[in-house]
């Protein structure tokens, strides 16, 4: 049987697990979020779902935030996604 993949793009649209877009060196955009941790000029600690993203820059702003989704901008200098201790 051939896997279209169609379900496995619907578990990914459906999803708790982070998505995290990066737009060359000047936005990130983090979806399903569970708040955030940290928040200074050259770091953004994000808490998810079994994991944290932290973005780290310098100049960042918090420039939009929802119960779900997240977008920062500035100079973006590393996007690290952190599991587990």
């Amino acid at each position: 049987m051939a896997h279209d993949g169609l379900g496995e793009l619907f578990d990914d649209l459906h999803s708790t697990r982070p998505r995290v877009e990066i737009i060359g060196n000047s936005r990130v955009v983090v979806e399903n979020h569970r708040g955030i941790q940290e928040y200074e000029t050259g770091l953004l600690r994000v808490k998810c779902c079994g994991c944290e993203v932290r973005i780290v820059g310098d100049g960042l702003a918090l420039t939009a935030l929802s119960l779900d989704e997240l977008a920062v901008t500035g100079t973006i200098v590393s996007v690290e996604y952190m599991t587990g201790n």
